[in-house]
């Protein structure tokens, strides 16, 4: 039976050791049997590169993978937020192992999509705690369409469920560090969660925020830009002016400033599409009425269409 939530308080349990090696050669032989089913970034020209950037002595952020991933290091494990892309996942371990030789011992999920989920199944073959929402546990054990997205989402294999799940938050002490994690119900979808980490004063988001480039609207389980933009507020009140923030997507470690300033954008863009669907508009119209023209090109996006009709059809899905 998985610990109440009041006892993830507790240090993570500790994997196997394993030399680095060997740990390697196990993800890489064992990934062969677990869920490949998405594409790498970059599909046609190689998938995109791992970086990671130091952000103190035991943080480091990993950007190339999908979501953006913070990896905390402890005297004798890891721990990771977020996992990047399903099919990646080899990849991932490798950049792990570039940089520390410990192993994954506990693995948070800020929510269920395929590109935050992409470690779950190498990092529970070797034996790590999966920590996320009660409803991220439910969506990635079941295969499913998704309306939103326009893709089908597919189930992990079990190895990669979580094993332990919360409903609202709670903290992981881990490495000498506390990390406060907190659920914001139906914001991009309906199984968000932040992570703080007070002592370094760093915010991992998760897609609640994403810079430099317009979010993903799941409506399909909840979500709408609406929500999202009412999550960055209570975003902005975590910690102080000089809190950093690892965004779901795009540029790491940015501040407080940009995330106003896309809680801004959003709302700004969401007024307009409520308006528009109050006044019985379609999508091609509204598509036709550029509701993002004054952002397009600060944000660094060329063709605004796909989010546009995503972030309207949240809207109208809301009013049904």
């Amino acid at each position: 039976m998985p610990p109440p939530e009041s006892s993830v308080h507790g240090t993570a349990a500790r994997a196997p050791e394993l030399p680095r090696r060997q740990f390697l050669r196990a993800l890489l032989s064992g990934a062969a049997g677990l869920t490949l089913a998405w594409p790498a970034a970059g599909q046609g020209r190689g998938p995109a590169p791992i970086t990671a950037l130091k952000l103190t002595d035991r943080l480091v952020a990993f950007s190339g993978n999908g979501g953006n991933v913070v990896m905390l290091i402890g005297s004798d494990g890891l721990l990771l937020i977020d996992g990047g892309l399903v099919g990646r996942g080899p990849d991932m371990a490798k950049a792990v192992a570039d940089v520390s030789p410990r192993l994954v011992q506990v693995l948070f999920n800020t929510h269920y999509h395929f590109d935050h989920v992409g470690s779950n199944e190498l990092a529970g073959m070797a034996g790590a705690r999966i920590v996320a929402h009660e409803n991220v546990a439910a969506r990635v054990r079941t295969t499913f369409e998704n309306s939103a997205m326009g893709r089908t989402m597919e189930a992990l294999q079990p190895v990669g469920y979580p094993t332990q799940t919360f409903t609202s938050g709670g903290m992981i002490t881990f490495g000498g560090e506390t990390l406060e994690y907190t659920h914001e119900p139906l914001a991009h979808t309906d199984g968000d969660a932040y992570v703080f980490i007070r002592s370094a004063n760093i915010l991992h988001t998760g897609d609640l925020f994403w810079y430099g480039r317009y979010p993903v609207v799941d409506y399909s389980v909840g979500g709408s830009l609406g929500r999202m933009a009412a999550a960055l507020d209570r975003l902005e009140r975590i910690g102080d002016e000089r809190t950093r923030l690892i965004p779901g997507h795009g540029k790491v470690d940015v501040t407080k400033a940009d995330l106003r300033q896309a809680r801004d954008r959003w709302l700004t863009i969401n007024r307009k599409l409520e308006d528009y669907a109050r006044e019985g508009r379609s999508a091609d119209e509204v598509v036709a009425a550029a509701p993002t023209k004054e952002f397009d090109a600060a944000v660094g996006v060329q063709n605004p269409e796909p989010f546009v009709r995503q972030a309207f059809a949240g809207v109208l899905a809301r009013q049904r």
